[in-house]
């Protein structure tokens, strides 16, 4: 839909930093004709899909996976599990989260909006996203909230106009301790592999995709149920210490009170920390970003001692590790 170049942060209490993200080639996706095109793509190969079939029951035994739906009852020898949050425990890193399209007139269409607040969004924060000159993506999520009371609050301030509405919580909760059961293989936000940071999952879950292809692949074709296990053992190759460090991250920002938020983005408007980083960070990898600011910030000795104070200490010893 559109390319982003831009980004400003607005903290709680008025203050705002811009962020020049023209390296860093973010781009708004068509989501609905992204997944219509994968779709496309694995019929031609030979998928059949199913619509309107809602998992029922899933059992996997004696090498196989039934799996029960109201109209029908199917088996496999691999059964993925990409149901979202549904597959998962309710529990903390769930977050109530909506978001809607909208029509204003405030917004630049190459600059992201992120409205941080801690105390009425915990954990989170909102966000608008440009889609063209006049129409945007505004999300919000956050524990304990009414998404849709915040998103109607902020629209009315703003004179906008509601064109789409779409509640569904996000997971940030980090991924789970195992992707493989027996015949079974979860992916996606079933596995818990949206990033802990942003809640962001098409890149990260896309990877997982062909991680557990192959090995899927693998296991069929040689009739080696324990090939399934590379893929576990792949992702966590690639994303193991990623999402450990991002998952840190997400706990220092959710105890950090608005005050606090308030000073790090004066400090941070007032240096230059972000321009370096927007030239050398990776917008798929938060690490990257997280440990050139932890590198950069020791010239900055206010903008350092809140960071000390906060336990930023903890992620410099992953990584070490």
């Amino acid at each position: 839909n559109n390319e982003i170049k831009r980004a400003i942060i607005h903290s709680p209490l008025g203050s705002k930093v811009e962020v020049n993200a023209t390296k860093q080639r973010v781009i708004v996706l068509n989501r609905r004709e992204f997944d219509r095109e994968l779709a496309r793509i694995a019929e031609r190969n030979g998928a059949f899909i199913d619509l309107g079939q809602r998992v029922l029951s899933i059992e996997d035994k004696d090498g196989s996976v039934k799996v029960e739906t109201a109209k029908h009852e199917r088996s496999s020898r691999i059964f993925v599990d990409a149901r979202g949050l549904s597959s998962l425990k309710p529990g903390h890193g769930i977050l109530q989260a909506a978001q809607y399209d909208i029509q204003g007139s405030w917004f630049e269409i190459d600059r992201i909006e992120i409205y941080l607040d801690n105390r009425a969004t915990p954990g989170f924060f909102k966000w608008l996203i440009p889609l063209d000159e006049d129409t945007a993506r505004l999300g919000v999520a956050g524990y304990g909230i009414n998404p849709i009371e915040h998103l109607d609050e902020f629209i009315n301030d703003h004179k906008a106009k509601v064109i789409k509405k779409i509640v569904s919580p996000i997971f940030v909760g980090g991924a789970l301790k195992s992707f493989v059961h027996g015949n079974i293989v979860a992916v996606g936000d079933a596995a818990g592999q949206t990033k802990p940071t942003t809640g962001g999952g098409i890149f990260t879950g896309g990877i997982s995709a062909l991680l557990a292809g192959r090995a899927i692949s693998k296991s069929l074709l040689n009739d080696d149920p324990s090939a399934l296990r590379n893929y576990e053992v792949d992702w966590r190759r690639i994303f193991g210490k990623e999402f450990m460090i991002m998952s840190q991250a997400r706990k220092i920002y959710e105890r950090i009170d608005n005050e606090r938020i308030e000073k790090i983005v004066k400090a941070l408007s007032s240096s230059n920390i972000l321009d370096k980083l927007s030239n050398e960070a990776d917008f798929d990898y938060h690490s990257i970003g997280i440990f050139q600011i932890l590198s950069m910030i020791k010239e900055y000795p206010s903008l350092a001692l809140e960071f000390i104070k906060l336990g930023f200490g903890t992620i410099l010893d992953l990584f070490k590790s």
